[in-house]
């Protein structure tokens, strides 16, 4: 018997029975060596499992700050040409926005700064002229008024602020303010509503008054400062954001606007996703260390199926479907201890990136236990290839001898 010809037999090795075969030797390998089979279903399992509670971590974060972003902010907005402090004759672009397919909400807003003064207490904030009924679809104020309503800043010389700014000037609701500003008319301004939208920075620095109120303060005629545009899809801003601007006027999309944002989401996506790879890849090692071993383990055993007729193609595919099925278990058992794990943190109270409260934010999507099923399986046939090539080169007699 020589390593390149063994012996020639009939019957069932020869006869398609070795795929069978292998699926047999792999589970007596899984199930004699528990301890071991543990050992590297455990480190796929754990590294899966990870990889699942960080990602539906961070869905959720970013899910949380596009809810933001996209529910309470403005999708795009027209300012003035560069070199004018407002934009005049607002109201032909006001037309051709709503001409825009799917623009929802449009408004023209005079932002100012003003000092607010009540008894002892003063404060500086940007004071916003809106018209309430078109910025409420934009920001959506009317959903965080715990006093009074926005539209109240039409009955005349009226502000509404946030419940940070109020207890900063100990008022309350209804009591007048004094507003001013260099170069602007004092004004005395009624509170007539209260907003908490729970983002501290928000509530003490923003207000509103009408348009009309905010144009009496600053001295002005009918001009604004902004255009707010708000589309029924956020991602078709850039379209809208181009129209706009083949008519020549100074059009900004939301990623322009919030960079920051667009960037931090950009780099945590890409930052985790190399973290958890590297996780993966490691606990894939530890599958190449286990078969490794395993070769060597089987020594005799390998040389008894290549002297009853197995070739170097099925002891190779032997290894390669031992370290894939251990993949695929520790797979199945981290998405489930993910899983587990996301759902038991979704009652666990955080303090979000904009300041206030939350649950913590988990989002499990299906897509990501596939990707992540598929991405154990294949490391961990990867990580086998190599004892599996050694495998298949042994020399039967060799083998034999162990």
């Amino acid at each position: 018997m020589s390593a390149n010809n063994p012996p020639e037999v009939s019957g069932p090795l020869q006869n398609g029975i070795i795929p069978t075969l292998e699926f047999t030797v792999v589970s007596r390998h899984i199930t004699f060596r528990k301890g071991r089979t543990a050992l590297a279903v455990g480190a796929i399992a754990l590294a899966v499992g990870i990889t699942i509670l960080s990602t539906s971590i961070q869905n959720g974060f970013q899910e949380f700050i596009f809810d933001i972003l996209f529910k309470n902010l403005p999708h795009a907005t027209v300012t003035p040409p560069d070199g004018e402090t407002y934009l005049h004759l607002y109201r032909n672009i006001v037309e051709r926005t709503w001409a825009i397919p799917g623009v929802v909400g449009v408004s023209p807003t005079l932002i100012t700064t003003a000092t607010i003064a009540y008894k002892d207490e003063v404060e500086n904030v940007a004071m916003l002229g809106i018209d309430p009924l078109e910025a409420d679809k934009i920001s959506r104020i009317s959903e965080s008024m715990v006093k009074g309503e926005i539209t109240s800043v039409l009955g005349g010389k009226r502000i509404v602020m946030g419940q940070a700014l109020a207890d900063k000037l100990k008022l309350r609701y209804g009591d007048t303010v004094r507003v001013s500003f260099p170069d602007a008319s004092p004004l005395n301004l009624v509170v007539a509503g209260i907003f908490d939208t729970g983002y501290e920075p928000l509530d003490e620095g923003i207000t509103y008054v009408s348009l009309e109120t905010a144009r009496e303060f600053l001295a002005e005629g009918d001009v604004i400062t902004e255009i707010d545009i708000k589309m029924e899809d956020p991602f078709e801003a850039e379209a809208a954001v181009a129209n706009l601007r083949s008519y020549g006027y100074n059009a900004k999309g939301w990623q322009e606007l919030f960079p920051d944002i667009v960037r931090t989401l950009a780099f945590e996506r890409t930052s985790n996703f190399i973290t958890l790879l590297l996780i993966m890849v490691i606990a894939a090692f530890g599958i190449a260390s286990i078969m490794n071993m395993l070769v060597q383990e089987k020594t005799r055993e390998i040389g008894m199926l290549m002297a009853m007729g197995a070739t170097s193609s099925q002891i190779r595919r032997l290894f390669i479907i031992e370290s894939g099925l251990l993949g695929l278990l520790g797979a199945a058992v981290g998405c489930l201890l993910g899983a587990l794990a996301a759902v038991q943190l979704r009652g666990l109270e955080i303090q979000s990136p904009v300041g206030q409260s939350i649950n913590l934010p988990v989002v499990l999507n299906i897509q990501d236990f596939v990707v992540y099923t598929i991405l154990a399986v294949l490391l961990s046939v990867a990580a086998g290839a190599y004892p599996a090539h050694l495998a298949s080169k042994l020399d039967p007699v060799e083998a034999l001898r162990g």
